[in-house]
């Protein structure tokens, strides 16, 4: 499980964004709009409804998801998405991607930063960084 901390923008919009799907039978031939998680995400989801929209200062609150759900969640987020003029579909992707490739993610930036250091017009310095680093 992996913990990603959510605003109350980001919240809201992730409570709109699911559905859950009780009676298989009574939704014959329905065909959702909405990504279907399973209760227990959506009462996770909820609770950080709750802390993050109380007069309780809260600004972000925790949501504990397994990689599963952070790809179900990732079909939530479309980047260009704001709520509350807040830009949650582009936080909630790098949050969501963050938590998914925190790794390799963190190899990726320190190969780019390694990679900007260097001399830009050097051709071959580039091609034997390259070559060090595989």
């Amino acid at each position: 499980m992996k913990i990603i901390f959510l605003t109350r923008a980001e919240a809201l919009f992730l409570d709109d964004a699911v559905t859950v799907m009780t009676d298989r039978e009574g939704m014959a031939g329905v065909i959702g709009m909405r990504p279907v998680a399973p209760p227990d995400l959506i009462e996770r989801i909820g609770m950080v409804v709750l802390l993050t929209t109380a007069s309780n200062g809260i600004k972000e609150a925790a949501l504990e998801v397994g990689d599963d759900e952070l790809y179900l969640l990732r079909e939530c987020a479309q980047s260009t998405v704001k709520f509350d003029e807040e830009p949650v579909g582009f936080n909630l992707k790098r949050k969501i991607y963050l938590a998914l490739l925190e790794e390799n993610y963190q190899e990726s930036l320190q190969f780019a930063k390694l990679m900007e250091d260097m001399e830009t017009d050097s051709g071959t310095s580039r091609q034997k960084a390259k070559e060090n680093f595989s």
